[in-house]
């Protein structure tokens, strides 16, 4: 630890005369006893302090872990895309060889939680890291995902929660052959104390139509949107331990297609009552 404390006052020490130099400068202008002068130097000391402390120069001094902060890069963004692209088909037992389907699931009740109203919810915060949004029935099977990205997160600790979630999805609709996303960082995480959101945001399988537009009215979509956010249902299954029912939606339920209205459309389908009853 002495070592370390003595590499960032070396650290400390070059960029103090760097930052102090103009200040000084100016100050040679007065006379030696001049207090302007002595203010101007202690400024610059100051300053040069101040981003000494930020950069992380003076932590082992203040006893404080090495700083963390970092502004990341296309190419640190790339690198995660990459990363999350790694992971899809890196269980082939994994229901039908890819857990993209799963991680764009995370990404959409991440952000379905949305009220255009109040302006609550949403992605921006990743709180199903919690209890009680993460043990929301609507959200069952989803730690399978959020599992799946810790290492990535462990291994770019600078991204958050929030960011990663909405990336991930993201890559994954690129790779399993839909259109280049266009998303954007900036997300930030919330911690354990934050309010709470109410169930009851997110769709449940089992209800109508008038459930549906309550739903996506709420985040602001419109009769057209919602159309086409449903056909997602394209990608994926049902699994008896989360929505009670089994089975993929359509044929190719790891290629974005518009299979799930073409199945909608073109097949004869008969109603048919069922019992049903929630795994959650």
């Amino acid at each position: 630890m002495l070592r370390v404390a003595a590499s960032r006052a070396k650290q400390a020490a070059k960029v103090l005369p760097q930052l102090t130099r103009g200040f000084a400068s100016e100050a040679e202008g007065a006379k030696s006893g001049g207090g302007f002068g002595k203010i101007l130097v202690l400024a610059g000391a100051g300053a040069g302090l101040y981003f000494a402390k930020e950069q992380g120069l003076l932590d082992g001094f203040l006893g404080m872990p090495p700083s963390t902060s970092k502004v990341p890069t296309n190419a640190d963004y790339d690198n995660v895309r990459k990363a999350v692209a790694d992971l899809l088909e890196s269980n082939p037992e994994y229901d039908d060889g890819s857990y993209g389907p799963v991680l764009v699931r995370l990404a959409w009740h991440t952000s379905g939680t949305y009220d255009k109203a109040t302006g609550t919810g949403g992605s921006n915060g990743a709180t199903m890291r919690f209890n009680p949004e993460s043990n929301w029935g609507a959200n069952a099977g989803l730690a399978v995902a959020r599992d799946l990205l810790e290492p990535v997160k462990a291994k770019h600790p600078w991204i958050s929660y929030s960011d990663l979630w909405t990336l991930a999805g993201a890559v994954a609709i690129e790779e399993m052959g839909g259109p280049s996303i266009p998303w954007r960082p900036g997300r930030s995480d919330k911690d354990t104390d934050h309010v709470a959101l109410p169930d009851g945001r997110l769709p449940d399988g089992d209800k109508g139509a008038a459930h549906v537009r309550d739903i996506f009215y709420r985040m602001g979509f419109n009769d057209q949107e919602i159309v086409a956010l449903c056909g997602a249902h394209a990608l994926g299954r049902c699994h008896a331990d989360r929505s009670g029912w089994v089975n993929p939606w359509t044929r190719a339920p790891t290629t974005f297609s518009n299979m799930y209205y073409t199945e909608l459309t073109q097949n004869k389908w008969k109603k048919e009552e069922v019992e049903w009853t929630s795994p959650v």
